[in-house]
Parts: C-alpha cells; structure tokens; sequence
C-alpha cells in the first residue's frame, strides 16, 4: 500500500526514488487526504490504542520518535497521551508532508529509514514508531532499515512496527479485496520487493540485538462487519482513495497482470465491503533494547 515511500538526500539514487514517489502520486494533497483517511481507520480498528509495546508513556520527558510520520497526524494523536514535558520527533523521507514549525513540543526532522539516522535521532528514543513504511525499504532491505531503526533507541527502549499483512489467500477477504492485495504484492515483486518481507521482522530485530521480541496479530475490518454504521462508511474510505493509485500504477509496472484483477475494481470493492466486509490483517511487532 503506498505510504509515505519516497526518499530524501542528495544521492542521485535517493533523489531518483523521491521524484518517482511523487510521480507516482501526483496529486500530494489527495496523497496527504489517504494517508490521513487511513490512520483514522486502523485507530478505529485499534481502538484509538498506539503503543502496544509497554513504553512507560507517562513518564516525565518520555522521548517517542514517528518514522514516516507524514503530517504528524499520529504524533498529535499521541500528544494527547504524554505528559507536557514529553518530547516527540517525526521523521518522514520528503518533506512535501511535514509541517514547517514544530507544533507544542513536536518537531520534525527528514530522515529516511534505509540509512542510518542522523546523529541527532541516535540512540536517544523510548519509543519508535513505525507504521506501513517497511514495504517501502528495498533500497536498504528490511534487516537494515530495522538496524538503523533500533539504533534511534536509548537503553530500555521499544521499537513497535505494524505492517498490514498483503500475504494472499486471506480466508477473510471477499475477492475484491483478495484482487487488490494481489495486485499490490505483484507491485512489490516487479519493484524488486519480497511480498512476504514482513515475515522478516522479529529476525531482524533479534539481529538488531532487540531483545522480547513480541508480534501481535490484528484484524483491521472493513464494511459490514461494523455493525455502526457510520464504522461501515469510514473502514470503506481508505482504500477507495488507494484503488485508483494503485490500479494505475499497476498498469504501468505490471502490463502482465491480468486484467480481470483491476477491472471495475473500486466498484466492486465498495459492493462487497458494504454488503459483506472483510478484514485485512496487520501485524505488530515490538521489542526492546538491553538496558546495558
């Protein structure tokens, strides 16, 4: 699924991925709107809950980082969970999301997860928060970019990765949304990414030398199996903002795909969920840094 993937530096590389991102998205505020209409739904399916790993998050000057934090919109959600004297870091790859001036006691910073973090970010954070960014790591490989997430840690400190699951074959999805995870994970394999990198995680976090290493499986339901209705209307929304992105971009990178898989596919999407729904799984990951 698209999130904030794209690259920032001054590498010819870097600059490259960056502006093929932007291409690929176009319209930035319509991206901005997915990334926003997306976090709002996996709250809802997470019951507004953010750190599932047992960060101490009332603790005086807790220090939380955001990777891949867009606008920072998960970051204010969670500045309504910290004391006053917290201090809260968000870091995404381009700054086309970021705001420009630090909001209370958030700032922001560019930092992209396939390279070692700044001196500033090292070694300093309770927490580290990453959500639907490690897809998008197949410059570095998902065991660096763990490595250079798990060296943003102070000792005692938690690394939390959530990653939604686009393994295909999902017993709980109708075929609209068992098409569309098709369509992304061949996205990934054409680009070079393994469609099953989640899987790679708590290893890589082992190598990291994180220890309780810990993975939480979660069903992030769609449609009809919120039985409020207003539930049904807004677990529909994100990803008929992602369908036509993705549709596209599929027509560019895969002209082998079959056809059939995108045809009609948003409408039959908004069909299925609303008279049946279904569940895309998300899984998330947490472990911690020795003390010593």
């Amino acid at each position: 699924m698209p999130a904030q993937i794209g690259e920032n530096g001054s590498s010819t590389e870097v600059g490259q991925s960056k502006n093929q991102y932007l291409a690929m998205v176009g319209d930035i505020q319509a991206e901005l709107t997915r990334l926003q209409v997306q976090h709002r739904w996996i709250q809802m399916c997470l019951q507004d809950q953010i750190a599932f790993a047992p960060v101490d998050l009332t603790k005086d000057g807790v220090k939380v980082l955001d990777m891949g934090c867009a606008d920072g919109t998960l970051l204010r959600d969670l500045y309504k969970q910290v004391p006053p004297s917290a201090q809260m870091v968000g870091a995404d790859i381009s700054t086309v999301f970021l705001p420009t001036s630090p909001q209370g006691n958030i700032r922001y910073v560019t930092q992209d997860v396939c390279d070692p973090p700044a001196a500033e970010l090292r070694g300093r954070f309770d927490l580290t928060h990453v959500r639907n960014v490690l897809h998008s790591a197949n410059r570095s490989g998902v065991q660096q970019a763990v490595a250079n997430l798990a060296d943003t840690l102070a000792p005692g400190g938690w690394l939390q990765v959530m990653e939604l699951d686009i393994i295909p074959g999902q017993s709980e999805q109708p075929q609209a949304l068992q098409d569309l995870v098709q369509m992304i994970g061949y996205m990934f394999e054409k680009q070079g990414m393994d469609r099953n990198y989640a899987s790679k995680i708590p290893g890589s976090m082992k190598k990291a030398g994180l220890q309780n290493v810990t993975v939480e499986k979660v069903e992030c339901g769609i449609g009809r199996v919120h039985g409020d209705e207003a539930a049904v209307r807004s677990s529909i929304e994100p990803f008929m903002h992602m369908i036509p992105l993705v549709a596209r971009s599929a027509k560019m990178i895969c002209p082998d795909l079959d056809p059939k898989i995108y045809a009609n596919l948003e409408a039959r999407y908004v069909r299925e969920m609303t008279e049946q729904g279904g569940y895309f799984p998300a899984n998330i990951y947490y472990a911690q840094k020795p003390m010593a």
